[in-house]
């Protein structure tokens, strides 16, 4: 009986003592036993409703129109951050703003100032949170802005069309109409252990020089599209089913820049 109790209780001793595993990730997204799992925090700094915006013959006739749709960008965006960080990068992603930080706190978070990336000026409160008290290893931050959709070059050169709000961007000439996928989005990403700006990986989202043509018409008749788009019956008011088929190429450039985001993050940081 003694020997029993004597065996049980090391067994319990060399238990206690072998160290807990985390899984970490591979380069290639797979997981394996190692260190702990990074945390990479995320923001989403973008409007609530789509917009239309006409680039017209005459500057007079064009024009910009949001809709209360509920498209649910927003939230469809941090769905998708959320998903491919975890899936991609093999992290675990951490929601800044249900934390009550706010974008204008992370944008530009990092400088880099005679050959050193540091903590910009004003910034360094919001960095010991990220970092020290949240334990983040990197944040990354989407933010709609103004953004060239395309050049409209001709006899007298160039014009950069540029729109703000996402969802249509639509040009006319005489009677020929484009139909563009609006896809106004910039992205940054902050490694904070140690310090590094990794914008420059992220150069096909922020400095994509086109936004997709997704339909075509002459008048009123629409050529044949992959997204299902009719012409509206009043051209500056849609309704929502008219719009609808323009949800669907933005949640797919939406999913393309979460999965390169995350890439970088699984990569990078």
């Amino acid at each position: 009986m003694f020997k029993k109790t004597l065996l049980l209780f090391s067994m319990l001793l060399v238990v206690g003592c072998v160290q807990p595993q985390y899984p970490s990730t591979l380069s290639g997204g797979g997981v394996v036993l190692g260190s702990p799992v990074k945390k990479v925090g995320y923001l989403v700094n973008v409007e609530a409703y789509p917009t239309h915006t006409h680039i017209g013959t005459t500057s007079l006739t064009n024009f910009t129109k949001s809709y209360p749709f509920k498209w649910d960008i927003p939230h469809y965006v941090e769905r998708q951050l959320a998903t491919e960080l975890t899936q991609i990068a093999g992290v675990t992603p951490v929601n800044l703003r249900a934390l009550g930080i706010m974008p204008h706190e992370v944008n530009g978070l990092i400088k880099y100032h005679n050959g050193v990336y540091m903590v910009a000026s004003g910034k360094a409160e919001v960095y010991q949170r990220l970092a020290q008290q949240l334990g983040l290893s990197a944040v990354v931050i989407v933010n709609q802005s103004e953004k060239q959709a395309f050049k409209d070059c001709g006899l007298l050169g160039c014009n950069e069309v540029k729109v703000k709000g996402y969802g249509l961007l639509s040009q006319s000439f005489i009677n020929s109409n484009k139909f563009y996928s609006a896809t106004p989005f910039y992205a940054h990403l902050y490694r904070l252990k140690p310090l590094e700006d990794l914008d420059r990986y992220l150069v096909k989202i922020n400095q994509d020089p086109d936004m997709t043509l997704v339909a075509t018409s002459v008048g009123e008749k629409v050529k044949p599209n992959k997204i299902g788009f009719v012409y509206p019956k009043r051209f500056n008011d849609w309704t929502e089913s008219e719009l609808k088929p323009f949800l669907a190429p933005l949640q797919r450039y939406i999913q393309k820049m979460s999965e390169l985001i995350a890439t970088v993050v699984r990569d990078k940081v």
